[in-house]
């Protein structure tokens, strides 16, 4: 009988946990416990006794971590593969042999997070995970278990991709995990993800890991789902403890028995255990479910996901204004300015009324430019909306913030009136800092851009938030640079923001950029206001090059207007020049000088 077969008239139980179980059961052992495929075979094959013995009837490989993430050889990858599948199917024959037992026994090849780089690296790491794929059905195997997943996207590729190889008969469980809020890492929600299973390949989906047994039964229960495709549910056995190093989990057999009972009569069809839950857990769990019927699944229809448009839902303080410029081919402008370092914010705020009397179609503010605090860029942006009443854009960074502290940043800010974010990775921290100071990189642009994506699917679709990000153009290879612009735009990027263009080259690689993507880019204008800074420019900002015959045009004992004339100059030469390639204009303000910026505005044709 075929796992179909079976799911038509059975519950399906699995296994518990391994990783957590087996640091309790092998507290010197090898901390990633798939590497003891190799090193202690017997100790993987008695944990998957044990859990048959306790009535699991899903076996999962020891497998969850061999992936490209932990393993540099991909030899080690592939023997780890094998011995996994072998360990599982001894034990299996093992159980049969000592217990006489002729129960349908199934064997689920594991894959842990399936995460791949966005660069050109993507498709290299794709075809890896094919032939992770290829080596799991070479063993013998067609059930395969996508758990702890974060993103929908890979995993629909996986699953496209076996059950092609085995002429649609692969079985695939996909399952996702969320924190606390309902959300996963990538900021996909549980309606999100059941939205998206309906119409996925995958044959079972659902929840593992996460959340313990009576969160989750929360949150499935005010959820709703969609298709009737198996549901899976293998909640944690509760939240740990860090205690001198070690994760400790609550002994709560009896707590997670009774919530997983109340999860099943949600209609979940394949149930278990994850992190905390051992093969006693699964022994109690399979008592109590024993003479627990199936229940139906309550489906619902799939919500209307019409979006209104943006003159709908969106107010010309949120920057309606800039958005319709830009999508009529208007040429809007976008003038940024720094939050200071200290506590007096008159200069920024008296440059804001300057610059909406000025006609600017939205102000930026900066994050922490060069890794050096300033004042946070989103508390600077709500006062200047409310007090001034020009919307702004401040940059957001994943320098400084996890993931859990931008998506409060994120929800503080649209309370705040903000609704236009420019998404960026941030600049590193300079090397003589970073022993006191680190980068979290907890995510990058793409990726927070695709989260942003999800919060306005989610939380925000009647007035969504809209976001920019940054083009670096200088780069070696311009055909890189434009797949990953690609991507951003794939994840809702609606436009770029260069850095200071200076010369016809820079011009060019704009003008072939442009020719290659459908991108609207907001061309830089960094005016520079003395020799001083004309010379700390071209050689201390990495990647801005300016051409000698406009350092020419500065001296060491310029006056200051004598200076500022010649920055509004070459300003708007820059803007003569860039006429038909900028789909805007994007000026930095040296030194705060809203002013000056001003009179270049003015006097643009």
């Amino acid at each position: 009988m075929n796992i179909r077969e079976y799911l038509k008239s059975n519950r399906l139980i699995t296994d518990g946990a391994m990783g957590t179980y087996y640091e309790k059961k092998y507290p010197s052992g090898e901390l990633l416990p798939e590497k003891e495929n190799l090193l202690h075979p017997e100790r993987i094959r008695e944990i998957h006794l044990e859990y048959l013995q306790a009535g699991a009837r899903l076996l999962r490989t020891n497998t969850f971590a061999i992936a490209p993430l932990f393993y540099s050889d991909e030899q080690e990858m592939m023997d780890g593969i094998s011995a996994g599948v072998m360990l599982a199917k001894d034990a299996v024959d093992t159980f049969r042999m000592q217990t006489g037992c002729t129960d349908e026994i199934f064997i689920g090849a594991d894959f842990g997070p399936i995460l791949l780089p966005e660069e050109e690296g993507e498709e290299e790491a794709l075809q890896l995970y094919h032939r992770i794929c290829d080596r799991f059905l070479a063993c013998g195997l067609d059930v395969f278990v996508f758990e702890s997943q974060q993103e929908y996207k890979y995993v629909e590729s996986l699953a496209q991709y076996v059950k092609e190889r085995t002429g649609q008969q692969a079985f695939v469980i996909a399952q996702f995990t969320f924190d606390k809020s309902g959300y996963t890492r990538a900021g996909l929600s549980m309606r999100k993800i059941n939205r998206m299973m309906a119409d996925s390949v995958v044959d079972a989906y659902g929840y593992n890991c996460g959340m313990e047994a009576g969160h989750l039964y929360q949150l499935m229960a005010e959820g709703e789902i969609y298709s009737d495709k198996y549901l899976t549910a293998l909640p944690n056995a509760g939240y740990p403890l860090s205690i001198r190093g070690k994760t400790i989990y609550t002994e709560n057999e009896r707590y997670f028995v009774e919530k997983s009972k109340l999860i099943a009569g949600l209609g979940a069809d394949i149930m278990g255990g994850c992190c905390g839950t051992t093969p006693g857990y699964i022994t109690d769990l399979v008592k109590a479910l024993a003479d627990v019927p199936r229940e139906e699944k309550k489906i619902s229809s799939l919500p209307d996901e019409n979006k209104r448009s943006l003159e709908d839902h969106t107010s010309q303080v949120h920057g309606a204004g800039f958005l319709q410029k830009l999508r009529d081919g208007k040429q809007p402008i976008i003038v940024e300015m720094d939050p200071p370092f200290a506590a007096d914010v008159s200069k920024v705020m008296d440059g804001a009324r300057l610059l909406k009397e000025a006609g600017v179609d939205l102000m930026t503010l900066s994050d922490s430019p060069m890794a050096r605090a300033r004042m946070d860029a989103g508390a600077v942006a709500g006062k200047i909306i409310r007090e001034v009443g020009i919307p702004v854009m401040p940059h957001l960074t994943c320098r400084d913030r996890n993931i859990i502290a931008l998506r409060g940043t994120i929800m503080g800010e649209y309370l705040n009136d903000i609704r236009n974010l420019l998404i960026v990775t941030g600049d590193p921290v300079a090397r003589d800092a970073r022993g006191n100071i680190t980068g979290v990189f907890d995510s990058n642009s793409i990726r927070l851009m695709e989260y942003v994506k999800n919060m306005n699917e989610e939380l925000y679709s009647e007035e969504p938030i809209h976001y920019g990000g940054a083009l670096n153009y200088h780069g070696a290879n311009p055909d890189a640079i434009i797949r990953r612009m690609i991507k951003k735009m794939e994840n809702g990027c609606e436009f770029f923001l260069t850095q200071p263009i200076y010369s016809k080259e820079d011009i060019d690689r704009i003008r072939y950029i442009k020719s290659k993507c459908e991108a609207k880019i907001m061309c830089g204008i960094m005016p520079l206001v003395s020799y001083r800074n004309a010379m700390f420019i071209h050689n201390e900002m990495a990647g801005i090059h300016i051409p000698e015959d406009i350092l020419a045009k500065y001296r060491e004992d310029m006056t200051k207007e004598e200076a500022e004339k010649v920055a509004i100059d070459i300003s708007l030469s820059l803007v003569e020049r860039l006429e038909n390639v900028a789909d805007g204009y994007y000026f930095m303000t040296p030194f705060n000088r809203a002013g000056l910026i001003c009179d270049i505005i003015r006097k643009m044709k």
